[in-house]
This record gives C-alpha cells, structure tokens and sequence, in this order.
C-alpha cells in the first residue's frame, strides 16, 4: 500500500531540490509520529523497513529521534520480572 500526499507542484520541486531523498524522509517521519502516538509497535516497525528484529527497529527509532513507549505498567512488568529472576530487592 502506498500513501500519498498532495503538494502544489512548485512547493514540492522546492523540497525535493532540497531533499532528494524527500519520499523516504515522510515515510521516517510518519512512522516515528505514528509509533510515538502508539498506533505502531516496534515490530511494525521492523516490518515496515525489512529489519530482522525488532531491536534493529529501536535502534532505527533512537537513531530518528523517537521517544520510546515506556509506560507505568511497562515498567511495573519489568521490575515484577527481575523480582523474579534475582529475587527481591531491599
């Protein structure tokens, strides 16, 4: 599926003089917005642009900037976790 975006011509020969690689600054653009917003996962990420993990898909999202989704809850699931692997904490 393709998305695209209509500009007045002259505005986007103007920022494709600037930017040659405009289409592929969008997509980068629409994909931090949309997994910042929550509407895309790590893996969606990864799927979008053929990585192999979705670790390679965070270091792409720290590498543009985004902010990771790191809720309450992700942290209290993280912590219950290593309670349960090292036991608790003091």
């Amino acid at each position: 599926m393709a998305i695209t975006i209509q500009l007045p011509i002259e505005i986007e020969e103007d920022l494709r003089h600037q930017d040659p690689r405009l289409d592929y600054h969008a997509r980068d653009q629409f994909l931090v917005a949309n997994y910042e917003a929550g509407k895309l996962s790590t893996g969606d990420i990864a799927v979008v642009l053929g990585l192999e993990t979705r670790f390679q898909a965070e270091e792409w999202l720290a590498d543009h900037g985004a902010c990771q989704n790191y809720s309450p809850d992700d942290l209290d699931a993280d912590r219950q976790t290593l309670e349960r692997i090292l036991g608790p904490v003091p």
